[in-house]
């Protein structure tokens, strides 16, 4: 699965009742599953469905009560038939479980659990789900976490391994798809059934079906069939999808050593969708603005975004697909092998893409600090505990196998992974299974690495001292300041990269202690101790030390490590080693950097200190500062794009005019921003593809009644996925007061869907002013919020109002989310969360904003 970091509003809660035993949300294991078989009745034009299922059991002990999963389903005519037969009554619990009672004994045996059941088509995009798209129903499948059971009756859980056979009966206008080709239908009437062949031995979470009237274009260059699946209208935005599909998996073929193993591959651009992909055995499933781009207009974004993706979704097929964890406890190391694979695909198959330069870490290191936080391998009972740091197992965990991979080798990490892939195929596993494999392979203890990272929270400190060819690295835990945490040591394998005069070198070294000194080939002039920005760990120099670094760092560091070095010197302000205006000197000096993604970064992080520093005393002062450092941008690369430039300057001249429209209040960019809205109102391909988003947001933010009323309606007809997407985050940006309301009272109609709320959200914190009117806003229409939002998003709502750098905020939501703990029980946590980040937001403004405002003054 592909979570959307942008969407926020993505986290989970299972039950609605108080928080119960972890017994009781897992089956009991007196039986188990073997095949099963499911027939449904589906007809998108209705509301409700109905469906029958047989599931070949073994009954293992002794028994008169068989556990199953159930959500929102009736279930009649419950048959068990074998050694013994019965008739069963059944219970539907809160925890997700359904108690089938027998009146007579069950011996152990292998029996027929059959039954009957209706449901209500799901509306908040989970489970199976009904979705209108251009006035059209359909019908899709979100099932992970542990949604197949609202579809239907299941043994719900990833140890179980099974195959499935799916047979859907539909209007004969519709086309219907499932994981297996179609191998017959039965037409009767307006009706006809479709059955599809039984699939191999997977989890329930990945079974999958559409019923809708689909378009479809063919993928060719694949060992088996394929086909990219759109809602009508939209099939000549597939094709550039359909040409990357065969490259990227013939790319992963190859790594794995093991062919992909499913009989077709379908992939589908869902409307609505409540994460970015999920990697369906057979129908991977895709948000449609992720999948279907102009070919012809399409920016290098967008195109990435596509490649990277589909790599993600299809590395699953073989990590965590053919293999599977046996619990959710393991659900991060599915996701961190699905994007560390996707990372290494994307760029082996583009490198014109530079992605080689993301650092993820980035992304969680600022969390994962925090005493909150905790490890990404933790005991699992809800649904609540999986989804409850999701994002940081995705990023921390690439970021972590990364450091492993440098430390033992490429071609060591590929040879443990291919041999746990053909061990293990069809089977579960846990993270020590892979940890096996790769110290085979490389003969070096992986697990004494990993299990530090993966199975504490946080990371560590190294503060390196050079004296001579003496290196001396220490470890500590990495807090901010005034923060008191458990002592903990990690075994790490620091990357340095040092030089001197005419030498540059680089070591991995081991550090297993909280101090050891290592000798070096020479005595460097300098010491970079994140070579290749691999380390997932912060790192802290002597003040003499860093200042040399930072003259050599344009010239000796490559690009992707002075992304690290700016990354890091951010940190030091946080754990209080440098004061604020030391970082905005530094962030400062890589404005100028000759690689446009470190120019967009220094920005970016310019930028971030504004919510903690800057308020009505001194924000002309910040307006005038950042302003100026954009320029210097500006007069290298223009504000306009040149054809044939290269596409990394395209990339960041969209932030540049962001700072000047929004910080600036640039009059001619605002003319401008205005003049492209109205071209791409009127034809979208008239517009800078990769400046159009940008000048969108600054339109609506300095536009007008009318103009916010032309873009609903552009919105509401478009079948261009990739304009809706701008439009929604451009209605995030509409002036404080009654425009505002208005767009966030149109959140609430049925033009936007579950999974669109997120995305007109992100842009209501710029200004304090519409900070509070969308804070007001939220606290009224909280039920209807609520009832709106997919269940697993409630849990960040508090984070949406009170987010930042205010007490006075967080005060009103502990307030009026404690209340509401026993209904969403993942609140607690996040209240938790919040608190943290809120006040040591605050600390640090108290700490350093005297130090950010001299900075200032001296400009």
């Amino acid at each position: 699965m592909y979570r959307i970091v942008t969407s926020g509003l993505v986290t989970a809660a299972l039950i609605s009742s108080a928080p119960l035993s972890a017994n009781e949300f897992v089956l009991s294991k007196v039986a188990k599953p073997i095949s099963q078989a499911i027939k449904l009745s589906l007809d998108p034009a209705l509301d409700n469905f109905s469906g029958s299922t047989q599931i070949q059991i073994e009954v293992l002990n002794n028994t008169k009560t068989i556990d199953i999963n159930g959500v929102a389903y009736t279930a009649t005519n419950i048959k068990l038939d074998g050694v013994s037969q019965c008739d069963m009554t059944s219970k539907m619990l809160d925890t997700g479980i359904v108690k089938l009672h027998c009146a007579n004994e069950i011996v152990p045996g292998k029996y027929t659990l059959s039954m009957d059941f209706t449901a209500p088509y799901n509306r908040q995009s989970v489970g199976l789900y009904k979705t209108i798209d251009g006035d059209l129903p359909y019908l899709f499948t979100q099932f992970e976490m542990s949604d197949a059971r609202r579809a239907f009756p299941v043994f719900d859980e990833p140890e179980y391994k099974i195959p499935f056979q799916v047979t859907i009966t539909a209007p004969s206008g519709d086309k219907v798809y499932s994981n297996t080709p179609e191998i017959s239908t039965n037409v009767a009437g307006e009706m006809t059934t479709h059955t599809f062949a039984q699939t191999k031995p997977i989890s329930s979470y990945l079974v999958a079906f559409a019923v809708g009237q689909f378009e479809e274009i063919e993928v060719t260059g694949m060992k088996v069939p394929g086909r990219v699946i759109t809602t009508k209208g939209k099939i000549e935005l597939a094709k550039y999808a359909a040409q990357q599909m065969p490259v990227v998996l013939g790319a992963l073929e190859e790594y794995f050593g093991v062919d992909y193993p499913y009989a077709k591959l379908d992939s589908v651009a869902v409307p609505e969708f409540p994460f970015g992909a999920m990697e369906n055995a057979g129908l991977v499933t895709y948000r449609e603005d992720i999948l279907l781009l102009d070919d012809n207009s399409a920016t290098q974004n967008a195109r990435q975004r596509t490649v990277s993706i589909i790599a993600h979704e299809l590395a699953h097929q073989w990590y965590g697909n053919l293999v599977t964890m046996a619990w959710w406890n393991d659900l991060w190391l599915n996701e961190a092998f699905a994007s560390w694979m996707a990372s290494k695909i994307t760029h082996q198959t583009h490198p014109e893409f530079e992605s080689n330069l993301r650092l993820s870490k980035n992304r969680v290191m600022g969390v994962d600090a925090r005493l909150s936080t905790k490890p990404i391998r933790k005991p699992i009972n809800t649904e609540a505990d999986i989804m409850d740091g999701l994002g940081l197992a995705y990023s921390k965990g690439e970021a972590v196998l990364s450091m492993v991979e440098n430390w033992i080798g490429e071609e060591a990490f590929k040879a443990g992974i291919r041999d746990y892939i053909k061990t293990h195929a069809y089977k579960n596993t846990t993270a020590d299974d892979l940890w096996n494999a790769l110290a085979k392979a490389s003969g070096k203890d992986v697990a004494q690495v990993l299990k530090t990272f993966i199975e504490q929270s946080a990371y560590p400190l190294i503060t390196a001292k050079v004296s001579g060819n003496r290196l001396t690295l220490s470890q500590q835990r990495f807090v901010t300041a005034g923060t008191e945490a458990p002592a903990q040591t990690w075994t790490v394998p620091v990357s340095v990269k040092f030089g001197g005069t005419k030498l540059t070198n680089e070591q991995t070294l081991l550090l297993d202690a909280p101090s050891k000194t290592f000798e070096l080939p020479f005595a460097p002039a300098w010491v970079f101790p994140d070579a290749q920005g691999m380390g997932y760990y912060r790192w802290l120099l002597e003040a003499k030390q860093m200042d040399t670094l930072l003259s050599h760092a344009k010239t000796a560091l490559n690009p992707r490590e002075r992304k690290a070095l700016i990354s890091a010197a951010d940190a030091l302000l946080d754990a209080g080693f440098i004061s604020g205006g030391d970082l905005l000197k530094i962030l400062g000096e890589f404005v100028n950097d000759p690689h446009p993604q470190i120019v967009s970064n220094a920005l970016g992080y310019l930028q971030a200190q504004k919510g903690t520093f800057i308020d009505d005393s001194n924000r002309e002062l910040w307006a005038k500062f950042v302003t100026k450092r954009a320029k210097l941008a500006v007069d290298t690369y223009g504000l306009t794009t040149k054809a044939g430039e290269d596409p990394q300057i395209s990339k960041l001249r969209p932030m540049l005019i962001a700072l000047l429209g929004f910080e600036g209040q640039d009059p001619a960019i605002i003319d401008t921003a205005k003049a492209q809205t109205a071209a791409y109102l009127d034809k979208a391909s008239s517009a800078d593809p990769y400046l159009i988003a940008t000048y969108l947001q600054v339109a609506v933010f300095n536009g007008d009644a009318s103009l916010i009323k032309q873009i609903k309606t552009v919105f509401e007809t478009t079948k261009d996925p990739q304009q809706r997407t701008n439009l929604l985050y451009a209605l995030g940006y509409a002036p404080a007061g009654a425009m505002q309301l208005d767009v966030l009272a149109y959140s609430l109609t049925d033009k936007l869907t579950a999974p669109d709320l997120s995305y007109l959200f992100s842009g209501q914190s710029y200004t304090k002013e519409r900070e509070v009117v969308f804070r007001d806003w939220a606290y009224a229409n909280y039920p209807a919020l609520a009832e709106k939002l997919p269940p697993f998003a409630l849990p960040r709502l508090p984070a949406f109002v009170a987010g930042g750098c205010e007490l006075a905020p967080l005060a009103r939501a502990n307030t009026f989310f404690c209340t509401k703990i026993e209904q969403v029980p993942g609140y607690a946590r996040s209240l938790s969360k919040l608190d943290e980040q809120v006040n040591n937001c605050v600390q640090l403004k108290i700490r350093e904003q005297a130090s950010v405002d001299h900075y200032l003054k001296q400009l």
